[in-house]
């Protein structure tokens, strides 16, 4: 083999090992969202899919439960994953304390836990607010703490890591509940997406 075949064997097999690196660092992807709108008391839930990074629209109760276009949804500051009784989907969460979100380099193996029943407010109507059974992930109970008056609403800091409806891994931090007007009821998170079946973050 001469000089030049084994130089161009090593630039190929260079360029090869570096666009093997930049699809790993393509398959990590992080933004922040503000839901587009505020959600009723009772069942009006927002469907947002991490692999697109955009809410899903055609997604309602009568087809949530057999729809996976959809990852993770959201009323007020009640969430369903896309699994359990929630849906057909992988999806399961776990609650990964008040930590800082950078140190949060990988999604757990097992221990994930499922949606279930879980009660929401279904009006304001009356004091104390008439509550119902929906579905939902127990886990986020909490993630948005009120108090006041005037009503002042907060997160909880925790991160939580969400395994998708197909399979892949999602970190998640609920950071408000306001939109950039300073109206309430707009929830607003960070999530970083693993999109290529890794549950590393990097």
């Amino acid at each position: 083999m001469t000089h030049l075949s084994k130089f161009v064997i090593l630039v190929a097999f260079i360029s090869l090992f570096s666009a093997c690196e930049n699809d790993d660092e393509q398959s990590v992807n992080t933004e922040e969202v503000t839901l587009s709108r505020t959600t009723d008391y009772g069942e009006d839930w927002i469907y947002f899919s991490f692999s697109s990074g955009a809410e899903v629209s055609g997604v309602d109760n009568s087809n949530y439960q057999t729809n996976t276009s959809w990852d993770i949804a959201f009323n007020r500051y009640n969430v369903r994953t896309n699994g359990g009784v929630s849906g057909s989907g992988e999806a399961a969460a776990i609650d990964a304390g008040e930590v800082n979100y950078d140190t949060v380099f990988e999604a757990p193996e097992s221990g994930y836990m499922l949606d279930s029943s879980i009660q929401i407010v279904e009006s304001i109507a009356t004091m104390p607010p008439t509550m119902m059974a929906s579905n939902g992930n127990i886990l986020f109970i909490g993630t948005i703490e009120f108090s006041g008056p005037p009503p002042v609403y907060a997160p909880n800091n925790h991160i939580y890591i969400v395994k998708t409806a197909n399979g892949n891994y999602a970190k998640i931090k609920i950071i408000g509940f306001y939109n950039d007007l300073g109206d309430s009821g707009y929830l607003n998170f960070k999530y970083t997406y693993q999109s290529n079946g890794s549950r590393t973050f990097e």
